[in-house]
């Protein structure tokens, strides 16, 4: 039986992997590929690529440290996640199963997507699903945002104090009207199309307008680049009926990272815990692995009360 098994090889995943190894814990890594969307850069017709900071040379610095253990790797995707008396066993879509003491889920989330015409075409070609990372290449440009909650206020929040107008999409009322949008949408370079559906992304090698539709009415909206902030999609799945998920289907986590089922922690995008960006994921899978770790030697919170320990 293994001491740890890490799912998911996006940054959460991989820095959990990384720091395993240093621990000199007896742990596999399963994963399908490496970096999980970090691999994907939005390309925009004036950003040089060297302009972009997405994390990717610090993601290979995890990457690096653990290709040459082939023998920790499985290449693969979970399909099923029991448990046992002392612990859990993996199976993986190949057909293989592995047991071990302590699982650390790192699948992250995927944007809802549109589902319109075009939108596959010109998908991170101008048109993207994370304002966080990309926002600071809006500099005095037009930009639309795709959305009606939180996630999509935040994002005209962030772009209109660098875009010279910022231009909302919303298909329902969402959180518009409350407090924190009353706020937002009042920006001055800031206008919101309500009640507006998304129909088709057009352009030539990028995207340049969004197509909307209002009460069967068409209209095109040039653009420089489109923002979807819709609603992330927890891939949750593997634990649902194992640990406790928040109502948008999150794995709940405690601030070390444990789910409710002992044993079982859970890091980055797929937690409640809005890891949204690189370098938060990457210290979301460390702090998971040292949980696990802790777990392993039978401590828990109460031992490090007024501690510092490192």
């Amino acid at each position: 039986m293994h001491e740890l098994i890490v799912i998911g090889g996006g940054p959460a995943g991989l820095a959990a992997a990384a720091y395993a190894v240093r621990k000199r814990m007896d742990a596999l890594f399963i994963s399908k590929g490496l970096g999980g969307r970090t691999k994907r850069q939005l390309r925009l017709p004036w950003v040089e690529d060297y302009q972009v900071i997405i994390g990717a040379e610090t993601i290979q610095r995890f990457r690096s440290q653990l290709e040459y253990l082939d023998f920790m790797r499985v290449r693969g995707n979970v399909r099923h996640i029991a448990r046992l008396e002392e612990g859990f066993r993996v199976e993986v879509a190949n057909g293989h199963s592995y047991e071990t003491r302590t699982v650390i889920v790192a699948t992250g989330a995927n944007g809802e997507m549109l589902n319109i015409p075009g939108e596959k075409e010109f998908e991170m070609r101008g048109l993207c699903y994370s304002t966080m990372t990309y926002a600071p290449l809006m500099v005095d440009r037009n930009v639309i945002v795709v959305g009606a909650e939180m996630m999509a206020l935040r994002a005209v929040a962030e772009l209109s104090r660098i875009a010279t107008h910022v231009t909302l999409v919303a298909e329902k009322a969402g959180h518009l009207d409350t407090p924190t949008g009353q706020i937002v949408l009042a920006a001055p370079n800031v206008s919101v199309k309500r009640d507006t559906h998304p129909v088709e992304v057009v352009g030539d090698d990028f995207a340049r307008a969004l197509v909307v539709e209002r009460e069967g009415q068409r209209e095109e909206i040039p653009a420089d680049a489109i923002f979807v902030e819709r609603r992330l999609i927890p891939n949750s799945g593997l634990v649902a009926d194992l640990a406790e998920l928040d109502e948008c289907g999150f794995v709940v986590v405690d601030t070390r990272n444990r789910t409710s089922v002992p044993g079982l922690f859970a890091a980055g995008d797929v937690t409640n815990a809005m890891t949204f960006q690189v370098l938060m994921g990457l210290g979301d899978g460390e702090k998971a692995a040292l949980s696990a770790f802790d777990h392993l030697l039978g401590m828990g919170s109460a031992d490090f009360a007024c501690t510092r320990g490192r």
